[in-house]
């Protein structure tokens, strides 16, 4: 999971890193291909950096492990350092005549050797007959050092030290040998290590316990790890078994053998099928091979050697032998591991180098019973050894395998050199690509800005649109080259000459084609009949003169480009109005294009020819004009500078007319502009006196009129006000009062700034007055402790130069203790101001209080009102420090238009309470009235709730006098009502009279509006009473007759129909249901009879039904007199019946031709019953008449007991005059609309004079 973090964090490292060669490639608007070598050259000096930091600490490292590090440990190392003893093996390599064929360090094939001490791998190598053409010094490569080199015909053998396979290895050792490594990798990195033989020896492998094998083992399988990581490869691996002469018989055999057959290899030779299997196995394999091998050679020699040592019988059991420990030994340094590259076991071989005889057959415990070689003396002869080195491993050079993981990483760093020298060549090859691509992309670009076509003629809009998009072009050029990009990338030479010869002609154009039109047009506005139509052509004409005679003074001066665009260009209006034929964006252009045109202009002779020429035609303008007026609106033409309004000071958003502001000439941007371009023009005419007369008198007048403009602005200061929409916007001015960004103070610092250059003797009254009125604010702000140290030296000069005089050191006394109690009103002053701001803005109702306070204020009564205070305090201040001139009345009225301002606010607040009071109080009860007198009477009445409200909260902001009420104006301030409140309350008290009057008209009307409703009364209540009468003797009349039974009889007679009818009536039925008997005459054609004795409180519905063979015809009598109805019905005895009586039947009697129908009954006992039912009915309508009677008496008699208001008092049009007033629902403004001032600000000033002359001072 690391190793994948690990890629991630570098695949997204180059993402970002070709994300910002991009980015930096459309920002420089490079070709594309920049990016890609941008990026690539950034990865091969990175490459390039880590490999010569790799070689750095490597040398770093091989000089660390050369020096000594611990005296005590010197018998451990080398007597040959590696480093030097690898250097001097390769230099020999290097230097021999392997160079003819490639590098000589990678023409042969490398094999290593490695084994523990005591093997006999020296010895191998030193019997195997093999020609070592190169040799190393003897003090080099003496046996003794970590490597011995052996340079054979076929191969280079690399023969390691034992130590490195030794697990009890020191710190020194496993240093050396990971240096050997490095070593090892870095001269064969291309060809990699060719092969490795391990060698063990038999002896140990019969000797040893099982123990010390697998150590072997296991450390070896290390080393084979190391060296595949190395090179990412798997190389082939053999196994060489040394010291096989320590087997019994071995000796015997050899001494059978021929020399050819002796340098021959004895092992076996694992086939690319077999490494797959297990190790063991293949150890099984080649023991097995080799062993039936010799088994086979056994009975050849036999044959041909009858008298042979018997112990060559012996040979192959011995060699057998080894099969258990070789096994362990092999599967613990080659076997497969989860965690581990498996590597190639390629052979196992058997040899020996050195024969000593003496040896036993048989294991360690057999030896009672073992055989022994006879012993001689020590024979040095390589026994299967030569073929090994000679043959069998060069034959085995191309082998090598790559691994199952490869670390794309690692062979990078392999080949980091040569991939590095490929990315600077991709670099250089880039470079060269983007250069031409670049200038190709350069030249490309050019050609499309660049004009289409250059031919110049006489339409000015067209050559001034030519020369713009030269000068573009020109500049575009100019700054591409300017570019690093472009200092860095080959042909840069051939642009720049591109460049110079584009900037000379357009020079030459532009002189040709534009400066002449330019003059001509001049010429053209200051002509007498021109000025006549247009009087600012004059002004245009200087200002474009001007301009163009400085630029170019400087130019021959040597004025840089950057300080030509930091001088006043040439102004684009005046250029509008004299070519009317250019669009503005046209025009807009010009001061760019002369001043390009002075920049890349060499011509310095032409160039004073046209600076005498401007000069000379500057004079004759000036000569023109009488004045320098035109100055002043040329100022305030300018585009760039603003007057100052009243939104520089007031923070409202109400946009009012008529409001006073200073024009942009007088202010101090204007001032300075206007200095600056009289000398730019002064400049512009060295030597003339006429001018400078003329500048002398402009200079006087307009001190003058710039002075008078601030102080007219600065009267007029309070109509801020006008500006501020609502309550929340005043009292945000309310609330910055108390700091440095109030109105006012801002006013008086921009006053100062304005006129900070201006002379004392030359300042007004009014002016002089505001340095010491700041100076007195800032004391009266400051800690005690800061403040009377700055006092002291503030006087301290002046009382040391008061010493020098007669009698002044007690006039600087008496200003100290002047200063001292200015600064104690002043903050008296401004501590009444706080009081009254922080209460003000708490509600409405303690804004009120306050306004109450100041317009009800008795002088008796000192301390009451805050605000007041603070005009007592203002007025002692101005007689204190003794300003009472008029021309210093403007700043008094700055600082009293603060206390303005807050009782404006109080008195607007209190407009807002009483219009809620007057709602609360007035209004709303006035509406609960029964009708528009009594409404008047609480209105207008003796304790009416208009006089209750003049008498309460708004009694101290009126007052009534002889003529009727009117505002209470206090020192010019009062609360705003509406227009229309003061006349109601004064056509109030005439109403008030008529209210009376009506009243008394009143009573007499309710008087006898009141006998007239007894008279009503008495007459309603006769009714009432005789209808009650009446209404008893008809209940007592009709319940009788209801209670009456009366007997009758009924005979059913035969029915019959139409003649051309199709049905017949079979029967009819007659039904009525009584509670003591029902009636039921069913009548089937012939002669029926059946009596009843009918009641109508006992009897109910009547129904008739008429039988035909299909269906059956009904008609019913409902109620309780359904009965009379029935006889009433038959009073002839018969009752003939149609359709229309049977509406729902009527299509059934159509359909059988029914038309008529005749039913006949004959009844007796029916005529008293139909007079009592005629006579019951008329009473029952009498009684219906008389409750009605009697309901309209009740009625009128309950509209009688309860009188209603227009019943008794006339209507509103009977009280004369009464109907023609209407109370006002507003009377208070309230923040609506504009907010009157009350006076201006030179009214403050008089209002301050006037308060002075009525000596109103403090009393504490």
């Amino acid at each position: 999971m690391k190793r994948l973090f690990k890629w991630i964090a570098v695949a997204l490292i180059l993402i970002v890193l070709a994300i910002l060669c991009w980015l930096l490639t459309l920002w420089q608007r490079w070709p594309a291909a920049a990016a890609w070598v941008l990026f690539l050259s950034i990865l091969a000096g990175a490459l390039l950096t880590r490999y010569l930091w790799r070689k750095a600490r490597a040398w770093r490292t091989r000089s660390l492990e050369a020096e000594p590090v611990e005296k005590a440990r010197a018998a451990e190392r080398h007597p040959v350092t590696l480093q030097r003893q690898w250097k001097a093996a390769t230099t020999l390599l290097k230097h021999s005549q392997l160079r003819r064929f490639r590098h000589p360090l990678q023409v042969l094939p490398w094999f290593m050797l490695l084994g523990r001490p005591g093997t006999g791998k020296s010895a191998l190598l030193a019997q195997s007959g093999l020609a070592a053409p190169l040799d190393l010094p003897h003090e080099i490569n003496d046996g003794k050092a970590p490597v011995d080199w052996w340079y054979f015909d076929k191969a280079v053998i690399l023969d390691i030290s034992g130590q490195f396979v030794q697990p009890e290895a020191s710190q020194d050792t496993r240093t050396a040998w990971n240096k050997m490594l490095d070593l090892l990798g870095r001269d064969r990195d291309r060809a990699g290590l060719n092969g490795l033989v391990l060698t063990v020896s038999a002896q140990t492998l019969l000797s040893e316990d099982g123990g010390g094998i697998v150590d072997e083992g296991r450390l070896i399988r290390t080393r084979i790890e190391q060296l595949i990581r190395l090179f990412d490869r798997r190389f082939p691996v053999y196994v060489l078994v040394t010291q096989i002469d320590s087997l019994y018989g071995m000796e015997a055999w050899s001494h059978l053998l021929t020399p050819e057959v002796l340098d021959q290899a004895m092992g076996h030779v694992v086939d690319e099928p077999e490494n797959g299997r297990d190790v063991r196995d293949v150890i099984d394999i080649a023991l097995g091979r080799v062993s039936s091998r010799l088994k086979t050679m056994q009975l050849t020699m036999l044959l041909q050697h009858p008298d042979a040592d018997p112990a060559l019988l012996m040979f192959p059991t011995e060699l057998t032998r080894l099969a258990g420990p070789l096994k362990r030994y092999v599967y613990h340094a080659l076997g497969d591991s989860s965690y581990l590259e498996s590597p190639i076991l390629r052979g196992v071989f058997f040899a020996s180098a050195v024969q000593k005889g003496n040896t036993r057959s048989g294991p360690p415990d057999q030896q009672e019973i073992a055989l022994q070689e006879a012993a001689h003396d020590t024979v040095k002869r390589g026994v299967f050894v030569r073929d090994l080195f000679n043959r069998v491993l060069p034959a085995d050079r191309n082998l090598n395998r790559p691994v199952a993981v490869t670390s794309p990483w690692r062979r990078l760093n392999r080949h980091l050199g040569l991939f590095t020298w490929w990315l600077c060549v991709a670099a250089a090859l880039g470079y060269l690509g983007v250069s031409v691509v670049y200038w190709q992309h350069t030249l490309d670009d050019l050609r499309q800005r660049y004009p289409a076509t250059m031919a110049m003629n006489s339409a000015l809009p067209h050559n001034m649109r030519t020369l713009i998009a030269q000068r573009d072009a020109i500049y575009w050029l100019e700054s591409r080259n300017a570019q690093w990009a472009s200092r860095v990338l080959a042909f840069q030479h051939q642009l720049f000459s591109v460049e110079e010869d584009a900037k000379s002609q357009y020079v030459n154009d532009f002189g040709k084609y534009i400066l002449p039109t330019l003059d001509k047009a001049i010429q053209q506005s200051t002509t007498a009949e021109r000025m006549a139509s247009h009087p600012d052509g004059l002004v245009n004409a200087i200002q474009v003169e001007v301009r163009r005679a400085n630029l170019l003074q400087a130019r021959l001066r040597g004025a840089s480009d950057e300080a030509l665009m930091a001088m006043p260009p040439i102004p684009t209006p005046p250029l509008r109005l004299l070519y009317p034929s250019l669009d503005s964006d046209t025009v807009s252009r010009f001061n760019d294009l002369f001043l390009s045109q002075l920049a890349w202009s060499s011509d310095v002779q032409q160039q004073n020819a046209r600076l005498l020429r401007l000069q000379e035609r500057l004079r004759q303008l000036a000569a023109q004009s009488a004045t320098l007026d035109w100055v002043i609106p040329w100022a305030n033409a300018q585009p760039d500078l603003t007057g100052v309004t009243l939104d520089d000071f007031w923070q409202g958003s109400l946009r009012p007319d008529n409001l006073p502001e200073v024009a942009a000439a007088y202010t101090l941007e204007g001032q300075q502009r206007i200095r600056a371009f009289l000398v730019e023009m002064r400049n512009s005419m060295p030597n003339d006196i006429a001018f400078d007369k003329k500048l002398a008198a402009f200079r006087h007048e307009y001190a003058q009129k710039r002075l008078q403009a601030w102080q007219d602005f600065a009267g007029h200061f309070s109509q801020g006000e006008r500006i501020l929409a609502g309550q929340g916007e005043w009292q945000s001015t309310i609330d910055r009062l108390p700091h440095d960004d109030n109105p006012y103070l801002r006013l008086a610092r921009r006053l100062l700034n304005e006129f900070a250059d201006t002379p004392d003797d030359l300042r007004p009254g009014w002016l002089r007055v505001l340095p010491q009125w700041l100076e007195i604010r800032q004391r009266a702000h400051q800690q005690t402790i800061v403040r009377v140290p700055g006092l002291v030296s503030d006087v301290g000069g002046m009382i040391l130069r008061g010493t020098a005089q007669k009698g002044a050191l007690d006039q600087t006394r008496s200003q100290l203790v002047s200063r001292l109690d200015a600064i104690r009103l002043y903050q008296e002053y401004q501590a009444a101001m706080t009081q009254a701001m922080n209460s003000v803005v708490i509600s409405q109702a303690q804004a009120t209080k306050v306004a109450a306070d100041f317009h009800g204020f008795d002088s008796q009564q000192s301390g009451q009102s805050s605000l007041q205070t603070a005009y007592a305090r203002l007025m002692s201040l101005r007689s204190l420090l003794g300003y009472n001139r008029s021309d210093e009345q403007l700043t008094w009225g700055l600082m009293a238009g603060p206390l303005q301002l807050v009782i404006r606010y109080a008195d607007q607040q209190a407009s807002c309470f009483l219009q809620s009071t007057w709602q609360d109080r007035v209004i709303a009860p006035s509406r609960w009235t029964l009708n528009q007198a009594e409404r008047a009477d609480k209105l207008y009445g003796d304790n009416g709730l208009l006089w209750t409200f003049l008498s309460g909260p708004i009694k101290p902001f009126i007052q009534r006098n002889e003529t009727g009420w009117q505002v209470v104006d206090t020192l010019g301030q009062s609360v705003p009502f509406t227009a229309d409140f003061l006349p109601f309350i004064n056509r109030a008290l005439i109403r008030q009279v008529d209210l009376k009057a009506g009243k008394i008209e009143l009573r007499q009307k309710q008087q006898q509006a009141v006998l007239a409703q007894q008279q009503k009364k008495q007459r309603w209540q006769t009714a009432a009473a005789e209808s009650a009468e009446k209404l008893a003797e008809l209940n007592t009349s009709v319940n009788a007759l209801k209670a009456k039974s009366y007997p009758v009889a009924l005979t059913g007679l035969p029915t019959d129909v139409n003649s051309d009818a199709r049905a017949k009536v079979v029967g009819t039925l007659l039904t009525m249901q009584c509670t003591n008997a029902t009636l039921r005459l069913n009548n089937l054609n012939f002669a029926v009879m059946q009596s009843v004795l009918w009641s109508q409180q006992q009897c109910g519905q009547v129904t008739l039904q008429i039988r035909l063979p299909a269906f059956t015809l009904t008609r019913s009598y409902p109620g309780p007199q359904g009965f009379v109805s029935f006889l009433r019905d038959f009073q002839g005895g018969a009752r003939r019946f149609t359709s229309a009586d049977f509406p729902a039947d009527k299509s059934r009697m159509a359909a059988v031709g029914l038309t008529q129908i005749t039913v006949r009954y004959r009844i007796a006992g029916q005529e008293t019953l139909l007079q009592d039912a005629a006579q019951l009915t008329q009473a029952e309508r009498d009684i219906q008449s008389a409750q009605r009677l009697q309901q309209q008496a009740q009625q009128a008699l309950a509209t009688l007991n309860k009188p209603t208001t227009s019943e008794i008092l006339p209507p509103l049009d009977a009280l004369p005059g009464l109907s023609m007033m209407s109370v006002p629902e507003r009377i208070g403004q309230c923040w609506r609309g504009d907010i009157r001032l009350a006076r201006e600000n030179g009214g403050i000033g008089q209002l301050m004079s006037e308060l002075v002359a009525k000596q109103v001072t403090d009393r504490p």
